[in-house]
């Protein structure tokens, strides 16, 4: 009876230690961003655990704690579970002490993640935004780069898209084509994400973060979303590539901090959406989606336009297929509807109120998105590619319209290229200043090199500035481009002069940060004074 009871209660030891043991080793905590808008906070954290694997039972939890004195004891004030799908977890906190330093930690059996939760700069302060884009994973993990980024001590950092690319760390791509592989199309993207937040991690931990997502984050090679449909044939017949669960899922891991959508849908075949406003600082942002809802060239283009008799010199990997126009004489505005979309037309009913909202509010702002709306990246001084959103015009131009005279800047990435200058609409430089940021890591394989000297040049300015009509057909005046080379961007808004800074760090092929000068950089927009 004695060896029996011994025996049970042996059985019973282990099982309660194996539970233990696995609540310690079930849910690391890898890292966290966060965002504060007008009092609510959203903090959302990263975890290492297995989309396809679920616990049994109860889901794994995470906790978050407080305290506003180093020296104090730590309050417990939320438990929240753990997404399986997106291994992730989200803090949500309303009334928020904004103006008021607040340190973090959270907590998941043994792992700990401690941060700071900062003091939000008060309006008539400079508020310093660090920009980022096109994370691929050459010279990962870009220790030194980061550094320097770090050392700017930037108030908000904004990631403007193509964090990952899908085939990026020995990992290839795997698409979740139905409900069933959404779990494995999760888990082929985590090994990936996780690099981009182990690389990152530092710079997101003590300061708010903006991210949105651009076509490689989603597993598109260029993507025109049209409202978010499935895509049916080849890209350029629009929609997402992959189950709409799989680009909720992806999408919520990079902008779930975010504050709440203006209209998250569903949208077409069940994809959400996440543009925004955000106000931090005394400065107020416009947080878009210029992809999720773009009409496809396939719309407009039937076949390849190309030169006659034209043939590929070589055997290529990926041809374009209708996308880009390779024929030098051929008129790009013919490819231009006034039923074809950029934004969609919700969005720009957001974006015409968000822009009214900020001119009467006196303050100044940004208006941030993937990818510039003109032509100023180029594979040659000749080509025309429907992924740029120069095209459709239509929409390019309803959206600059929808802006109109507010103070603001406008902040892209994609291009690979660091690019700087002025849309125009009606007439040159009656649009606002427009922002593409350098790629951080990825290769700096586009140039803006146009075959003509651009009119009203500045004194001595390079040739490639100045008035031009890009490929197709729309105004804007260049200020600088900074061919070649990787790096990132420093914005500088004063919100007490109504000025905004545009900086350039250039960095070399290493990803190492380099101390050159880069034509056009920095540039000062200067607002009039508020009424």
């Amino acid at each position: 009876m004695m060896k029996k009871l011994s025996f049970v209660r042996l059985v019973v030891l282990l099982i309660l230690l194996g539970g233990i043991v696995s609540q310690a080793q079930s849910a690391e905590i890898l890292w966290s961003q966060y965002c504060q808008h007008l009092g609510k906070m959203k903090l959302l954290v990263h975890l290492d655990t297995d989309p396809t694997a679920p616990a049994a039972g109860e889901p794994d939890h995470a906790q978050l704690w407080l305290r506003t004195d180093i020296q104090a004891d730590w309050e417990l004030v939320d438990t929240q579970p753990v997404d399986t799908l997106t291994a992730t977890a989200l803090f949500q906190r309303e009334s928020w002490a904004r103006y008021t330093e607040t340190f973090f930690k959270v907590t998941s059996g043994d792992s700990e993640w401690q941060g700071t939760f900062r003091a939000e700069p008060k309006e008539g302060a400079t508020l310093k935004l660090a920009g980022l884009s096109c994370h691929k994973d050459i010279a990962w993990p870009w220790t030194e780069a980061i550094a320097e980024v770090i050392s700017h001590d930037p108030d908000l950092v904004f990631f403007s898209g193509d964090q990952i690319y899908e085939n990026d760390y020995g990992s290839p791509m795997f698409r979740a084509q139905t409900a069933e592989e959404v779990p494995a199309g999760m888990k082929n993207y985590l090994e990936k994400w996780r690099k981009f937040g182990e690389a990152f991690r530092e710079l997101m931990r003590d300061r708010p973060t903006i991210m949105i997502t651009d076509d490689h984050d989603v597993f598109a090679n260029d993507l025109w979303g049209r409202g978010g449909i499935r895509m049916q044939g080849d890209r350029t017949t629009g929609g997402y590539p992959t189950h709409p669960d799989w680009v909720n899922a992806a999408e919520f891991t990079q902008t779930g901090n975010l504050p709440d959508p203006i209209d998250p849908g569903p949208h077409g075949a069940g994809v959400r959406a996440y543009y925004t406003a955000l106000e931090y600082g005394g400065v107020r942002f416009a947080i878009l989606e210029d992809r999720k809802f773009k009409s496809a060239p396939s719309e407009v283009i039937k076949k390849l336009i190309a030169p006659p008799g034209f043939q590929w010199p070589k055997k290529r990997k990926t041809d374009f297929k209708i996308e880009v126009v390779l024929d030098p004489d051929y008129d790009c505005t013919q490819l231009d509807r006034p039923d074809l979309q950029l934004l969609g037309e919700r969005q720009e009913v957001f974006l015409q109120k968000w822009s009214e909202d900020l001119q009467q509010s006196g303050q100044v702002g940004a208006v941030l998105s993937q990818s510039p709306w003109a032509h100023v990246a180029m594979y040659s001084p000749t080509s025309a590619d429907t992924d740029s959103n120069a095209w459709p015009q239509s929409g390019r131009n309803r959206a600059l319209k929808a802006i109109g005279d507010a103070p603001v800047v406008l902040l892209h990435g994609d291009v690979h290229l660091g690019t700087l200058g002025r849309h125009g609409v009606d007439e040159f430089g009656d649009g606002p200043v427009t922002y593409s940021l350098p790629s951080f890591s990825s290769r700096a394989s586009r140039k803006w090199e146009p075959l003509e000297t651009g009119a009203n040049r500045q004194p001595g300015a390079p040739e490639n500035t100045g008035d031009f009509h890009d490929r197709f057909g729309n105004k804007v005046t260049m200020y600088g481009a900074g061919n070649g080379l990787n790096g990132y961007g420093i914005i500088l808004f004063d919100t007490a002069k109504r000025e905004i800074e545009l900086q350039f760090h250039p960095m070399n092929e290493e990803r190492k940060p380099v101390d050159i000068d880069v034509s056009g950089w920095p540039h000062r927009v200067v607002f009039d004074a508020a009424e």
